[in-house]
């Protein structure tokens, strides 16, 4: 019983999905109702219905995130309005999140969330974290760590059915 315990804790702890709406692959995605980063309008996830979308959570303070930034850009770009990107800054300041964006390029819609609570629902377990949605709002798939644009649009590839 102690070695189950254990092994169900690594998993969790290494990243391994466990059961849940959030983490499942297949289960509904919980929408995003957050500031817009950059205005004073408000992003959410509802608003994206229809299309795929890449939600990637990322944070001035951390490392990885600031080297795939600019992929995910790039990737937005080149896959034009056929995909949706939404960046979630998390657990960050305004005036870092603002100057990371403007550093790496970033373009596409990004929210506010001081306090993790979307990280929270999404079960975020380390930094940066990518969640794949279909268009009718399911997670399809979840990476934690960085992420290269030939990695990101080999993955859209795959899970939206969408050539790059």
């Amino acid at each position: 019983m102690v070695a189950v315990a254990a092994l169900a804790a690594a998993g969790y702890f290494f990243g391994t999905d466990a059961p849940g709406p959030a983490r499942s692959a297949g289960g509904v995605a919980p929408d995003i109702v957050l500031p817009d980063l950059r205005s004073d309008r408000t992003v959410t996830l509802a608003e994206l219905r229809g299309k795929p979308v890449v939600l990637n959570f990322f944070a001035s303070w951390c490392v990885p995130c600031r080297k795939e930034l600019p992929a995910f850009q790039a990737a937005s770009v080149r896959l034009g309005g056929q995909v949706a990107f939404l960046g979630i800054d998390h657990q960050d300041d305004r005036e870092g999140g603002l100057r990371l964006l403007s550093e790496t390029g970033v373009t596409y819609p990004t929210g506010y969330d001081p306090d993790g609570k979307v990280a929270t629902s999404y079960d975020l377990f380390g930094m940066p974290t990518t969640v794949f949605i279909s268009a009718d709002g399911r997670i399809l798939d979840k990476h934690t760590g960085e992420l290269t644009e030939s990695q990101l649009l080999a993955t859209v590839a795959r899970l939206f059915e969408i050539e790059p």
